[in-house]
């Protein structure tokens, strides 16, 4: 299986797609550790460090997500080729 960080580096795809694409994988890494905690943890609920690191995570990709957004409106409206 490939790397997928290398495989999207490397793809020929837009700075913008990229940029969603990392994104994306921010917010999954970030809820990983939440989510096999509750699958595998104990049944007291749910982490608070674990909480944190998911929220910020989620935020980062949301930011990076709105620049990938504003990286492909700028090359649909202001880099027409």
């Amino acid at each position: 299986m490939k790397n997928p960080i290398t495989a999207i580096l490397r793809s020929k795809a837009s700075t913008g797609i990229k940029w969603i694409a990392f994104s994306l994988m921010v917010v999954l890494v970030s809820a990983m550790p939440s989510m096999l905690y509750a699958l595998f943890g104990p049944g007291d609920g749910s982490s608070m460090t674990l909480t944190l690191i998911f929220a910020v995570g989620a935020l980062l990709g949301h930011i990076g997500f709105l620049i990938g957004l504003l990286l492909l409106l700028r090359d649909a409206f202001f880099n027409k080729k």
